[in-house]
């Protein structure tokens, strides 16, 4: 039995150090093994943001640098932060992507936290032109920031980052940035309310700075965020997305609704449909649902928070050091034999409950976020309780074996404080 777990392990949760860089060895990008380098304030591009007294005034757009201190490594992945505010107000200094940027620095990702170009008159001009416009600006400064990034690698190469993989995400706002900038790349998608001032402040790219490079991603992070349309998430290129959102969320909607908030009312599809989307169309993605959660819960709860680290963490993990093979990862854990793990999330007690116990089912084992057991048990009743408290939080498999070490059935089960 030994030996066929084993197998499993490989096949599952461990990657072929052949195969995979270096860095894959199921520590980096998973555990927080680095202290923290902080850069503030950095210049990375400058835009059009008229005044009421000066409708030809420019802002200077800076972003603050986290990186894993004492890192050798000489191509890292990085993550863009966009923060959230409705478009109206916020700062790259957030207290939940100052959380965010640190927990991913501290597992070897270089992250930076950028402010964007904030339109405060959408407070008494609610118009779907200037929501428009709001989302236009933000998406057009992410983009610089992407290309700020790719010019310091072809040039300085002073953050040392690998172009292949630079991801953008967000919170509500921010999450919005990112998805239309990785999803919104035809002109007949602009909306014809700014579709000529769309083209004349630099169309799909923007104009916000280091022009001539590439603004592609490889990835999206939407924390709480909505795009126009899922109809411009197409299948090529390939962006894997990881979506979390409150099924009670007030402010952007979890599925396909009208958008009301500062009373817009534009219609939008929020993180359910987006989802449904990129199934559709057979793109990787990871979908967190917050049961009755309303907006950003993370923002404000330490717990949310954890779970919000946690899921990105491992969305990300796979995309940086992927199973070999790609079918199999602990974000897609499915149920062959029918049992329930509850509750999940758990805080330290968790009982297993099969309808039947049929003769081969013989032992349940928990593998970690990288496919370590952690545990295993005999089974003989129909539930058993068992305590998990002392585990370390985050992500576990739950796997059910015959006499033999063969899988049955697995859940993925989450370990919150």
């Amino acid at each position: 039995m030994k030996h066929l777990l084993t197998l499993f392990f490989l096949s599952v949760f461990c990657w072929s150090l052949s195969a995979q860089a270096p860095e894959c060895d199921g520590i980096r990008y998973y555990d927080e093994i680095f202290d923290v380098d902080y850069t503030g304030a950095i210049e990375y591009g400058e835009a059009l943001q008229p005044t009421f007294f000066n409708p030809d005034a420019t802002t200077t757009l800076r972003l603050d640098v986290y990186e894993p201190e004492g890192d050798t490594l000489s191509a890292r992945p990085l993550i863009i932060w966009a923060f959230g505010g409705s478009f109206v107000f916020g700062t790259r200094l957030s207290p939940d992507l100052v959380t965010l940027s640190n927990e991913f620095a501290s597992r070897g990702y270089v992250n930076a936290s950028i402010d964007y170009r904030l339109t405060s008159d959408l407070v008494v001009d609610n118009t779907p032109e200037n929501g428009y416009r709001a989302v236009m600006k933000a998406t057009h400064d992410m983009a610089a920031a992407v290309r700020f990034f790719r010019k310091d690698a072809a040039t300085d190469n002073l953050y040392r980052i690998d172009t292949t993989r630079i991801y953008v995400g967000g919170v509500s706002a921010g999450a919005f940035a990112a998805l239309h900038l990785a999803h919104l790349n035809e002109l007949d998608e602009i909306p014809d309310e700014i579709y000529q001032e769309f083209l004349d402040n630099g169309g799909l790219v923007g104009n916000s700075g280091n022009p001539g490079y590439s603004n592609d991603v490889a990835a999206v992070i939407n924390l709480s965020g909505a795009i126009g349309d899922t109809a411009w998430m197409d299948p090529v290129p390939v962006i894997p997305t990881v979506s979390m959102h409150g099924t009670n969320d007030g402010t952007v909607p979890y599925g396909s609704e009208i958008i009301e908030t500062l009373g817009i009312d534009l219609p939008v599809d929020g993180s359910a449909s987006i989802h449904a989307r990129l199934d559709e169309q057979g793109i990787p993605n990871t979908f967190f649902t917050w049961y009755g959660a309303g907006h950003t819960p993370f923002v404000t709860d330490g717990d949310y928070m954890d779970t919000t680290v946690w899921t990105v963490r491992d969305f990300l993990f796979d995309i940086n050091c992927p199973p070999e093979d790609p079918a199999t990862s602990i974000n897609d854990i499915s149920d062959e034999l029918e049992f329930t793990v509850f509750p999940n999330p758990s805080s330290g007690q968790v009982s297993l409950e099969f309808s039947a116990i049929e003769p081969n089912v013989k032992t349940v084992v928990f593998l970690d976020g990288v496919g370590r057991q952690v545990f295993s048990q005999e089974l003989s009743n129909l539930r058993e309780s068992i305590n998990i408290a002392h585990f370390p939080k985050g992500f576990y498999a739950v796997l059910i074996l015959n006499e033999d070490g063969a899988v049955l059935g697995k859940k993925k089960l989450i370990l919150q404080p």
